[in-house]
């Protein structure tokens, strides 16, 4: 049996793998424990499905194995899910195919480690953290929950119309179900933007929601001296993720006609992994390359004049738009995509479309002019590197978990960060921006 690990200050947990970075919840839960770590802090992660394949050392450095519960283990579990909701708490569970007995791998898990927080990433966190709550009522639990799932499908609702009401009300419902079953209790929660924690606050009825806005590894996506192809525009990101496949699926039918009647020239090019039939079918379309998978984005995004975020729902912040500021792409982006995001009112690093014409209008400002497009790379970048590094994130992270425990963690985090922003009630969505005529 291995020798025991010394005290943890956080354990992050994830029912599903943790590599590679291609998701929302790895994306913050990975680089958020990796800047942890870099600020002192003693970090441990497991994910209850095999992260294999990683080449990256600090995050395998990071990570344990999830251990094997026995019957004793099983049963302090499921007395977390005990009480009035114990019924429907297993109803859920197995409505969503989980299993108990592998859950209850966290109970040794957390005897071993002797975590001070225990950190939950993904839509079943909440599932996760109240199997622990009476096996260990001293340990502070929070769902790391970024976009609150109840919001998300309400969003595609409102795109989609009457025909979805059904599905979309359903999987609203049960979402809610879940928080409502499995999150009340719990001592903290994490939004990634003002929207999504204050329905945290309200629908979870967690004690303490924080606004923690995502940061992105301003050392990998950096500026480049590449120059750009005249006339190029590029989209990435996952393509089985529904908010870019029907972003990128409505620019192609909506907005690029229009441009190239007034731009032959113009190319996009669309690249991402796992994309379904009527992504790639959008290759047939005059001017479009579907890319696909890659294993590095940068060289396609410095080759691009700009980069385009139609979203039409979804929540949270959107990564892809933090890294191409980071790489100071001029970024043009729908009323969606800019959910969640503040900055000066001097700086304008986005520019709004919202309208087809409206797009192509503003398109071809930042081809054409040569003055606005530098502004924009210099404003992006510099808006970054104020307001969405990760070290910053992290900053704040600790002063949550200060508050949350009532201790000091070790490490250095006295860096300038935003002010944290606890149990938003308002959403912050005046922003100054370059809007299309």
């Amino acid at each position: 049996m291995p020798a025991p690990i010394q005290t943890t200050d956080v354990l992050f947990i994830s029912e599903q793998p943790l590599w590679p970075l291609d998701q929302g919840y790895r994306v913050h839960g990975c680089q958020m424990a990796r800047a942890l770590t870099e600020q002192g802090l003693t970090v441990k992660m497991t994910s209850l499905r095999s992260t294999g394949g990683c080449d990256q050392p600090w995050l395998n450095s990071m990570l344990v194995n999830w251990p094997e519960a026995n019957g004793e283990e099983h049963k302090q579990f499921l007395q977390g899910w005990s009480g009035p909701l114990s019924r429907l708490r297993k109803k859920l569970a197995k409505h969503q195919a989980i299993n108990s007995e592998e859950l209850a791998g966290l109970i040794p898990l957390v005897n071993q480690l002797k975590p001070k927080v225990v950190i939950a990433l993904g839509q079943h966190g909440p599932i996760m953290l109240r199997g622990l709550a009476k096996a260990f009522p001293e340990l502070t639990t929070v769902w790391y929950a970024a976009d609150e799932p109840v919001f998300f499908q309400l969003s595609c609702l409102r795109r989609e119309g009457i025909n979805a009401i059904r599905k979309r009300t359903y999987l609203a419902g049960l979402y809610a179900a879940i928080q409502t079953c499995f999150a009340r209790g719990l001592d903290g929660a994490i939004g990634v933007s003002p929207t999504d924690t204050k329905l945290l606050k309200r629908i979870a009825g967690i004690r303490q929601a924080v606004t923690i806005p995502n940061g992105v590894d301003t050392d990998y996506f950096h500026p480049a001296d590449t120059r750009p192809e005249n006339c190029s525009l590029v989209f990435w990101g996952r393509l089985d993720f529904e908010p870019n496949a029907d972003a990128v699926c409505w620019f192609a039918n909506r907005v690029w006609p229009k441009l190239r009647i007034r731009q032959p020239q113009a190319r996009l090019k669309i690249v991402g992994k796992n994309a379904g039939d009527q992504v790639r079918q959008l290759a047939d379309i005059p001017g479009i390359e579907f890319v696909g998978e890659v294993d590095d984005i940068r060289p396609y995004a410095y080759k691009a004049s700009a980069t385009v975020l139609p979203m039409r729902c979804g929540g949270g912040i959107k990564n892809k738009l933090l890294e191409a500021a980071s790489m100071a792409l001029p970024i043009l982006a729908s009323p969606k995509a800019l959910k969640g995001l503040s900055w000066e009112a001097h700086t304008t690093p986005v520019t709004l479309c919202s309208s087809p014409d409206g797009w192509v209008h503003q398109i071809e400002r930042v081809w054409f002019d040569g003055v606005l497009s530098n502004a924009m790379r210099r404003d992006a970048r510099n808006w970054i590197l104020n307001q969405h590094t990760w070290p910053g994130a992290a900053s704040q992270m600790i002063e949550f978990l200060e508050s949350l425990t009532g201790t000091t963690f070790s490490g250095n985090h006295d860096a300038a960060t935003p002010a944290l922003r606890l149990n938003d009630t308002e959403p912050r969505d005046s922003i100054p921006l370059r809007r299309a005529a």
